[in-house]
């Protein structure tokens, strides 16, 4: 199942682009036909549809069919902070059920393309990416950048080791694929499998997660519910600061503390501020686009 959205942040583009170059393919070659140009990856304020990033995509598994890690290469450049209110949301869940449910119930203000479940079965848990409509030769690169966010977000929210506990299936049969893929991910990967998914030991759901914080939370699951009502709204320019510091560093493994760094505030001034926008800016979207 797509999720679509006529609102996405060049950021996820911009990365499939770098990736792209990097094994000789052209920014001209992956931009063919989506009706977007250079300047527009590049400008952070510029946004495009669900569908242009599907075209994007498609170019770069043609120009490069057959080629395992692409998409993990661009998920791996994808931080919990690169996701703007999204993923603060999910860094101040208390569990990580409730930081999956967040991910899902707000997917829309995300760059997943496929749609997202969790299936709890007994002693495992499987986080489902649901390719249903989504063109067949973008699945693999899909599921691997999907795999490779969802799993940094594990090693951001300090939950767990993840070589033990985490796995990934694949519908994939092609056994020498099925191989490089697990090399590159240091995961193990079962093939033949009826669905693409993460999978964890159900007792991670419950665990606590450092970064809880009540407010915050609540603060972020009112900008989400805002965002998603109201795209255009305008931003107020103290959380465009945060937003900014987001998107200029994208590809580093930025923490709460480093944007509190780069504001010369420490991180309990952060959150104060965040509860204090919630009463006087109650609506008004903090990171809208990225």
């Amino acid at each position: 199942m797509i999720v679509q959205n006529n609102n996405r942040s060049t950021t996820s583009i911009r990365l499939l682009c770098e990736v792209a170059s990097n094994h000789g393919v052209s920014v001209q070659s992956c931009l063919e036909g989506t009706g977007l140009s250079i300047d527009h990856v590049e400008d952070f304020d510029t946004q495009h549809a669900t569908e242009q990033e599907i075209l994007a995509i498609q170019n770069l598994v043609r120009q490069i069919p057959d080629q395992a890690g692409l998409g993990w290469a661009v998920g791996s450049k994808m931080h919990i902070n690169s996701f703007g209110i999204w993923g603060f949301a999910i860094q101040t869940s208390p569990t990580l059920r409730a930081a999956i449910k967040t991910s899902i119930e707000f997917i829309n203000l995300s760059f997943i393309i496929a749609d997202m479940r969790l299936v709890e079965t007994g002693e495992d848990s499987r986080l489902i990416f649901d390719m249903t409509g989504l063109p067949p030769d973008t699945h693999r690169f899909l599921f691997e950048r999907h795999s490779a966010v969802a799993l940094n977000f594990v090693k951001e929210l300090e939950l767990t080791k993840i070589p033990a506990q985490f796995r990934l299936e694949t519908i994939d049969d092609d056994a020498d694929y099925v191989k490089s893929l697990s090399s590159i991910s240091a995961l193990d990967v079962a093939s033949n499998q009826p669905a693409y998914a993460i999978v964890f030991s159900s007792n991670l759901l419950e665990q606590s997660l450092s970064k809880a914080d009540p407010n915050s939370l609540r603060f972020c699951l009112d900008q989400c519910r805002a965002m998603l009502k109201r795209d255009d709204e305008a931003i107020d320019p103290w959380s465009q600061k945060v937003k900014n510091l987001i998107v200029e560093d994208v590809g580093s493994e930025q923490k709460i503390e480093d944007i509190c760094a780069a504001l010369s505030i420490t991180e309990r001034t952060l959150r104060r501020r965040l509860d204090q926008l919630q009463t006087a800016l109650h609506g008004c979207p903090i990171g809208a686009g990225v």
